[in-house]
């Protein structure tokens, strides 16, 4: 894939210490966790950046971060041109993602409360999405979603998602997993714009989980999975 010169420019500052390279800055995106990847905003010139890494972690984690970052260029090289998606900008290292910054906060920590013309929008990123083959799976998190300077939505964090090509039954259920976690967050962010539908979709979704897997029936699962994260990749 080729790039423009400022990218390349901005991916080999990012390879720089912030004395190397006048006007550099980083901030943390996230919170570093011994077992994910350090999350960066990088602004250098005007231009802003956001570097995924993997590369000064440990060995296990570096190796499962390699595969997940891979994956998820790739979920985005099938996602280019979607106006609300990233842009992959570059790949410094196997260990390393860099896309652009989409600007904003993520509706966890926004004080802004989207409105009808922000779930419009991202119903529709949700829907070309979904005919690209491409299935979040994480869309119940608020973090997840953005909501730019001017109001208008994004999505973000795709090493987790499915790829299902082909039109039928199977990329059906997955997507319908991804239209209840938009639809949980429109509720609980914007319960007046719900319609009557939506309700109706929001019973049934929560009747089908609650007969196919209690929430008590895999809290056992997601402790297990925490206590595995902290003997093996070290504590949070």
């Amino acid at each position: 894939m080729a790039y423009t010169h400022a990218t390349e420019y901005g991916t080999i500052a990012l390879h720089l210490q912030p004395t190397d390279c006048t006007g550099m800055t980083q901030t943390a995106l996230k919170k570093k966790r011994s077992y994910g990847p350090d999350v960066l905003l990088i602004r250098l010139e005007g231009r802003s950046l956001v570097e995924k890494t993997y590369r000064n972690k440990g060995l296990p984690v570096r190796v499962m971060g390699t595969l997940l970052v891979s994956w998820e260029a790739f979920i985005y090289s099938r996602l280019m041109g979607i106006c609300g998606i990233p842009v992959v900008t570059s790949r410094p290292d196997k260990y390393t993602l860099v896309t652009s910054y989409m600007g904003g906060e993520n509706l966890r920590s926004t004080t802004r409360r989207p409105g009808v013309t922000y779930f419009e929008k991202l119903s529709s990123i949700i829907e070309q999405m979904h005919q690209r083959g491409v299935v979040h799976l994480d869309l119940r998190n608020r973090r997840n979603y953005g909501i730019d300077t001017s109001g208008l939505p994004y999505l973000v964090d795709f090493a987790t998602c499915a790829y299902v090509p082909w039109p039928g039954r199977l990329r059906d259920i997955l997507a319908t997993i991804d239209w209840m976690g938009f639809l949980k967050i429109k509720e609980r962010l914007n319960p007046e714009e719900i319609t009557n539908e939506e309700r109706r979709r929001l019973a049934k979704g929560r009747t089908m989980s609650n007969l196919w897997l209690p929430g008590r029936a895999t809290k056992p699962i997601r402790d297990m999975i925490t206590y595995l994260k902290k003997s093996f990749l070290g504590s949070a």
